[in-house]
């Protein structure tokens, strides 16, 4: 969630930090413009989520997700 010039986890709450303007925690920003079919036609949304909610989240799906290392980052 963006609140002025700060971003809010969404889930949680918590303020992702930032400093000098780059932000010091990883977090995921999530967007979706929904379509024909859907419940949600014609809505937009976008939500902000913190490393720690996202792990968590994870973990109830069905499916974990693809992962891999990268020798570059």
């Amino acid at each position: 969630m963006r609140k002025d010039t700060k971003v809010y986890c969404n889930c949680c709450g918590k303020e992702i930090c930032k400093r000098n303007e780059i932000y010091t925690e990883e977090f995921i920003h999530l967007k979706k413009d929904w379509g024909y079919f859907s419940e949600n036609d014609g809505l937009s949304q976008e939500a902000d989520i913190c490393e720690q909610c996202l792990i968590k989240w994870m973990k109830t799906f069905k499916y974990a997700p693809d992962s891999w290392e990268r020798t570059e980052i």
